[in-house]
Formats: structure tokens, C-alpha cells, sequence
């Protein structure tokens, strides 16, 4: 299915499997890293900064709770993009100043994937977030491929998609979709 994704032209994919042991996620990670450099696409490890380090990714994606962004770039070095989940506005600033290069904002529209996070935050709280803070700022949580177009409306610089594009069947076929939106 990754290769699926990125023949259709995406170029960013976060691994994120909070349920493997750190061997099982190399395994996993390893392989997708490779043909993500073959695409001259970006891999991003959900958290894990040691294996997104030494498999060689383009970053890591700390969640919302996580450690400084300050703290995670002297165990990886300045090499490394650092993404931050943010669910706030507060938050977005607090991760721009500890020096995060993107955050994603979420959940902008109601989703099953986001259940911990309260309710919605809507286009008009991406817009506020998008004009506060001078990183880009990526739009997660419903989004469909019309719902990216209102999101890049709102200053967002991307959408970010967990499950528009994880079916097993027509995965390319629906990153096209978003990716159609997104130009």
C-alpha cells in the first residue's frame, strides 16, 4: 500500500504503530524508509527518535504530551525535522518557540481516529492558529478532499489524512483525490 501511495505522488508518510516492540517497528520501519528515499519522499517515525535515527528518517512526530522540542533535537541532532501535534493555539506557539519545524492541528472536523481530544475545532480555529504562528501548519482530523480545499482556505500549508488513504483497496486511488485537492 506505501508504494501505492507514493507512486501517486505523495511524499510524506508517517509510521506511527504504537503497539510493536522497538525490534518490530525497526522491522517495519527499515523497508519503508528505503522505498520512501526511493521516491524522494519523507518518512516520519511517530515518537520514536532513536529508530527514526537510525533507520535513517527524515524526522519525527512527538505528540501532543510529549518531551521539549529542544530536548528531542539534542538526541537526534539538526538534521531532523521535528513535527508536533498541537490541539491549541497556545500549543502551536509553545512548539514554534521550542523550535518544532511543522505542527499538525487537529481534529478540525469530527473523526473516530481522534476520540481523546474533544469536539471539532473547526476551519475558524485553523485559521486563527495558521495566523499566529509562522511554521507551517498541517490540518488532521476529517479531512476528505473538499475539506482539504476549505483547510488550505484557512492558511493551513498541507493536510495530513489517516484514514482518507488507509484502505487496503484504492489506497492511490484516494491520495489522488487529495492530492487534486490540494493544487
Amino acid at each position: 500500500m506505501i508504494s501505492e501511495l507514493l507512486d501517486t505522488g505523495v511524499t510524506a508518510i508517517q509510521l506511527r504503530e504504537k503497539d510493536l516492540s522497538n525490534a518490530e517497528l525497526l522491522d517495519l520501519a527499515q523497508p519503508i524508509v528505503e522505498l520512501c528515499q526511493d521516491y524522494d519522499a519523507k518518512l516520519f517515525m511517530n515518537t520514536d527518535t532513536h529508530i527514526a535515527r537510525n533507520i535513517g528518517a527524515a524526522g519525527v512526530h512527538l505528540p501532543a504530551n510529549a518531551e521539549s522540542v529542544g530536548s528531542v533535537r539534542k538526541q537526534i541532532g539538526a538534521n531532523f525535522y521535528i513535527g508536533c501535534s498541537v490541539h491549541s493555539c497556545d500549543a502551536a506557539e509553545k512548539r514554534e518557540a521550542e523550535g518544532a519545524d511543522f505542527v499538525t492541528y487537529s481534529p478540525i472536523y469530527p473523526t473516530a481516529s481522534k476520540p481523546g481530544y474533544g469536539p471539532a475545532v473547526g476551519v475558524e480555529s485553523l485559521a486563527e492558529v495558521t495566523a499566529r504562528v509562522r511554521l507551517p501548519v498541517f490540518a488532521l482530523g476529517g479531512i476528505t478532499p473538499v475539506r482539504a480545499t476549505e483547510c488550505l482556505a484557512a492558511g493551513a500549508f498541507g493536510v495530513a489524512v489517516m484514514s482518507g488513504v488507509m484502505s487496503p483497496k484504492n489506497a492511490g486511488k484516494q491520495a489522488r483525490h487529495y492530492l487534486e485537492a490540494l493544487v
